[in-house]
């Protein structure tokens, strides 16, 4: 679970920071290095592992399309601070993949991976709130967003990515 671990530690530091600007209101544009590299990290990383698969393993390209819907989860965050874009478009992204999240949650759960299958769950809230939030524009989820964001960021990414990097998540 290396290769997850270094990815959700730095999806919590991005999400910790995203929330602590949201709350401090700083200009989005501070944060959006950290949601570069973050997406950078991953979707390299997944093609990395894509050009190593053998082609026949299912499961090596779920968990590339996951990497690479994190990863352009945070690219797109990115965009939308620094160039201003309709953030409309981000929340139908999200929502997307809020149905792969639900999808890898059932599956997960089924397949005896409990606890990954709970911080699936728990990341289709966060991608759902984006939805909810950007594109039907229910702006009254805004005030939850940032703790919701550091929440996830410790409980959800962050601090499940350090115990996988010491090979204490099971």
């Amino acid at each position: 679970m290396g290769f997850l671990g270094l990815c959700l530690l730095f999806v919590g530091i991005a999400l910790i920071m995203n929330g602590v600007a949201a709350i401090s209101k700083w200009d989005a544009r501070t944060t959006a290095f950290i949601n570069l590299i973050t997406g950078g990290i991953l979707v390299i990383g997944n093609f990395i592992g894509i050009a190593k698969t053998d082609g026949a393993i299912t499961a090596e390209y779920n968990n590339a399309a996951a990497g690479f819907l994190f990863g352009f989860t945070y690219i797109f965050i990115a965009a939308n601070y620094l160039l201003k874009l309709d953030p409309r478009a981000f929340g139908w992204y999200s929502v997307c993949v809020v149905v792969f999240a639900v999808i890898s949650t059932v599956v997960c759960v089924q397949g005896g991976a409990v606890s990954l299958g709970i911080l699936w769950a728990a990341w289709a809230v966060l991608w759902l709130e984006g939805f909810l939030q950007l594109s039907l524009g229910m702006q009254k989820l805004s005030a939850i967003f940032p703790a919701l964001s550091i929440l996830e960021g410790i409980c959800a990414t962050g601090g499940p990515g350090v115990l996988m990097l010491f090979d204490w998540w099971r």
